[in-house]
Order: structure tokens, then sequence, then C-alpha cells
């Protein structure tokens, strides 16, 4: 869309904002540059994702108004191993490790060619799923082959200009003492020993020299050359938007804060290299439900995309990001509150298909627009699009739990009740399938759980159970399967003429069915473990000849 064409009612999400605001202060761009990143420092958990999600939502709404593209994540594999998180293995060798790259410390499971490289591949490969596919970037590869060379330079020679801005921050908290003017916007490590216990002295417009305090090694180092110096985090985050043309990145809460380091990153990109800053949003954290605090890699037991992926559909999991502004810290459920996330998308996609009645047509535009950023291949749903049939979390997986977690005889179930119609249905389906039952395996609460019994249990039974139960199991016999509207009479007329009703008497069935005094629909359960089935668990409490 041309941004001078006006409104578009449609393009209504906070992202569609962030897209306007971007292509109004880059005009004359003509690759619109967005980006992302994060230090590999331990594992890469769900609160970092709200950053690349981030970015890949504003990437699809600059796409969707015309923009070429460009997004760049980058993996800050260049910083320094300052602490060993909790539950990595070879902590012994880690510890060793301190102080040193995190590029250059082996991966302690012996999978990926360094500790951040094991990091960085789980993560990559978390986010194929998503439909999120950026530019990937790895910062040490990039500073070891001098591609940084004249950014580093130019830091140096404005030296004086980056210790007046981080002063100017400095001279307002008493947690940090002023730079000294010999300080220099450098660090890195030794050629030597790899670690970055360096101090250094600037020798020409290209050469730097650095001593090691901890090896005593020394080295003279052509920045043309590349090597293992780089710039501190608040030079090298502006030196990175001024090289690769960044128009837009967000940031996290800390760094959002006045005198944070986009507040520094600012100034320095202005008067260092020139350029302006990104279109900024910065986001809130992300928690996870029942654990105190924000979620921390150094504390170890983390929860990764891969992990609410077990349990949330890609278009799920997506959606509950899509539906909270950048700035709204929310928390990702593992316990019950999944089965109304679940609902919650489900009435979503309904209004957005024109399923269920939107409040106005406005509102069915904003669920439209939601399901078409949640969505993985950013399908926008038209006018007279069929909604594919999914089960509902409830009901599937109680389905589920009939079958034993047979994915395959579930699907076969819906399809033969004529639900399941098209190949598109029967894989989302499927895939919420098996998110339910590693939900019910993993989180499902013990009454939420049931299993048929595999052999019948004989119960003594009064007169009126007696007379109920043979109510129930009569339009059973005989029958290889029956529909679940064929049973609503026999329900109706259960207990009629006897002392019971069905909160008194139903508890005995599922008795005999699952051991428990409640479950599932009656009808349903039975329709779906079929007569035999059914008839194999309930007669055997009968009376004999009945």
């Amino acid at each position: 869309m041309d941004p001078a064409a006006g409104h578009d009612p449609y393009l209504n999400h906070w992202a569609d904002a962030a897209a306007a605001k971007t292509l109004a202060a880059h005009s004359d761009a003509k690759v619109v540059t967005v980006a992302a990143g994060i230090t590999p420092s331990g594992v890469v958990h769900v609160g970092n994702f709200r950053e690349v999600i981030t970015v890949d939502l504003v990437a699809r709404a600059l796409r969707d108004r015309g923009a070429d593209v460009r997004f760049i994540y980058s993996w800050d594999d260049f910083d320094v191993l300052r602490k060993v998180p909790a539950d990595m293995p070879q902590r012994d060798m880690l510890t060793e490790n301190l102080r040193r790259s995190i590029s250059a410390v082996p991966d302690p499971y012996g999978e990926h060619d360094s500790y951040a490289g094991h990091n960085i591949a789980a993560f990559e490969k978390s986010l194929a799923p998503l439909g999120i596919r950026p530019e990937f970037i790895r910062q040490s590869q990039r500073y070891r082959a001098g591609a940084y060379a004249d950014g580093i330079r130019l830091a140096l020679k404005h030296a004086a200009d980056i210790r007046a801005v981080l002063n100017s921050v400095r001279d307002k908290t008493t947690a940090n003492t002023r730079l000294e003017d010999n300080w220099l916007p450098l660090s890195g490590f030794c050629d030597n020993c790899g670690r970055d216990t360096l101090t250094f002295a600037v020798e020409g417009e290209w050469t730097v020299h650095y001593d090691c305090s901890a090896c005593k090694h020394a080295a003279d180092v052509d920045l043309r050359q590349g090597g293992n110096l780089k710039l501190p985090w608040r030079i090298d985050w502006p030196m990175r938007w001024a090289h690769e043309r960044v128009c837009f990145e967000p940031g996290g809460k800390d760094h959002s804060t006045a005198g944070g380091s986009f507040d520094t990153a600012k100034d320095i990109v202005r008067v260092v290299y020139g350029w302006q800053a990104p279109e900024y949003v910065g986001y809130d954290f992300v928690r996870i439900k029942g654990r105190a605090g924000k979620i921390s890699s150094s504390k170890g037991d983390v929860v990764t995309v891969s992990d609410c992926l077990e349990i949330y559909e890609p278009e799920v999991l997506r959606w509950l990001f899509v539906s909270f502004r950048p700035n709204t810290e929310f928390q990702i459920s593992f316990d019950l509150d999944v089965i109304t996330l679940y609902e919650n998308f489900d009435r979503t996609r309904r209004i957005a298909y024109g399923v269920e009645p939107a409040k106005d047509a406005q509102a069915r535009l904003v669920a439209q627009r939601t399901m078409q950023l949640a969505s993985v291949d950013h399908r926008r749903i038209a006018e007279g699009d069929v909604m594919p049939f999914v089960p509902g979390f409830r009901h599937l997986s109680m389905t589920l739990q009939i079958f034993e977690g047979d994915l395959d005889k579930t699907v076969a179930y819906y399809e033969e009740a004529g639900q399941i119609v098209g190949d598109e249905s029967r894989r989302l389906t499927r895939q919420r399938a098996r998110c339910v039952w590693n939900w019910i395996a993993e989180w499902g609460p013990d009454e939420f759980r049931y299993k048929l019994r595999r052999e019948p249990k004989q119960r003594e039974l009064s007169a009126d159970e007696a007379t109920c139960l043979a109510r129930l199991v009569a339009p059973l016999r005989g029958r290889e399967e029956i529909r679940e509207d064929e049973l609503v009479p026999t329900m109706k007329a259960l207990c009629e003429g006897t002392s019971l009703d069905n909160k008194t008497f139903l508890p005995v069935v599922y008795d005999l069915l699952i051991g428990r005094d409640k479950g599932p629909k009656l009808t349903t359960l039975i329709t779906a473990i079929g007569p035999a089935r059914a008839l194999s668990l309930l007669a055997p409490s009968l009376p004999a000849g009945t």
C-alpha cells in the first residue's frame, strides 16, 4: 500500500502503526531494514522471543504497505561469558572458560561449533515452524573478518564525544563512576589466552595496541585485518544501526529507560556515524505463570519456544503475542488457562471468518488482521472463505483420552463423523491433537485425566440402578456403531419411574467405564468408543438375563 494512499481500516494493528511511522521516518529508503538480536549467553527462552516476533510483525506490516524489507537478526556471539548458567553440563569446563568469547567456548553438549553455536541452533530451529525467517548474522564472524573496521575507527576518532555522551548519563547516577579521559571505546579478547582482560592504546588510524593483564601477551592489531577486538555494547549497537541502515528495531524494558542504552545510542549514532536512530518500540517482559520474576537464562530451568510449541500450536503461540501491545506484560500459562486461551483463539477465528457475529464491521476487520498476523503463512481471510473445522480443545482432550493418545484414531473419529473435510482440516486437527495430548500428559490436572478400563468391573447394583443401566445398554446391543443423537432419547428417559436422576445414577456409569464418578459427556464417550466396547464394560454388572 502506498503510504500516501490514505488510511486502510484493515491495517489496524499496532504493528501497522509502527510500519507507517517507519516509512514516514525513512521515506527515501529503497530497502527498509528491520533488526532484532540477542546475546546467546544461555538458553534462548520464550521471553527473548518477544523481540523477534515484534520485528516479524512490523516486517509483515511493512510488506503489506508495499515496502521491500530486509529482516536481520544479530547473534551477539562475540560477547563475553561472564557467568555459568544453572543446569548446564560440564560446569567445570565452562567455569574455566569464563571471560572468553562465547563463540570460543566449547559446546558443553558436544554438538555444535561452540557454546554460543549450541544456543543459536536451538533457537533458530524453533523459529521455523512459526514462519519467522530472518537473515541471521553472527557478529563474531563479522568482527573477526574486519567488517566493522571503519566503525571501530570512527568510534576511536570520536572517543571524546562518546565519553561525553556516556558521562552525561553516569553523572546522574551513583552506580557508575565517570569515564576517565584515557578511556577508549574498545573491548576484545587476547589472541593468546582468549580472555577479555585487555588495555588499549591507539597507534595510528587503523592500528590498536593491547596488553593482556591475564597472560601478559601484547600485540598490535590492524583493524582492517579483523581479529578479536570489538566495540562495547553501547557503541556497538549504534554502529551497527549505521552499518546496516536499520530503520526499525525494538528494545527490552531494560534498554528503554531514561539514560538506558537506547538513549545513549541515539546520540552516538548521530554524532559519530551520521545516521539516525531507528523507529523504536520498547517491549515488556513475558513471564511464566506460577514463577516469580522475569525469565532468566542464568537461573536455569527456562521455558523455550520449543517448549511452548509442545503445548501451543504455532498459530496460537503467535496469536498470543499478536494480541498484546509490546509494552504490555503478560504471562504464558501451562495450567488450565491453556484451555481458555485456545477457546479465545477459536472465538477470534470464528469472528474473522464470519461464523460468529462481531460487535461491528470494524471488530471483524480487527479479528481478520489479528488472524493474518498470527498465521504462519500470513494468509488473509477473504470474504466467502470457509473456515476449516478444528475440534475445540476440551472436546479433543476427551476424544484423545478415549483413544489413549492415538492421533490416527482420533482424526479418523472426526472424519467418520463428517466433520473433517479436506486436507487443511485434517492437518489442523492432527496439529492440535498433538498439542492437546502433550498438555494432558505433562500438565493436565489429575481430575482432568481419565482412561477407559481395560477389564470390566462387576459392581453390585440396586434395583433402580440395574433398571437404568439396562435402559442405557439396550440401544447398544447388536450395533457396530451409533450416532450421538440416537442416544439422546435414551438419556432423557434413563431414570424415569425410578428414585434416581442423572446426578445420582451417572456416577455408576462413569465408574464402570473409566473408574471415576464423573467424566466427559456420556453420549460422546459412548459414541467414540463404540457400542461393543461400551457393552463389554457396562453389561457384566447387570443381573443375569437382563
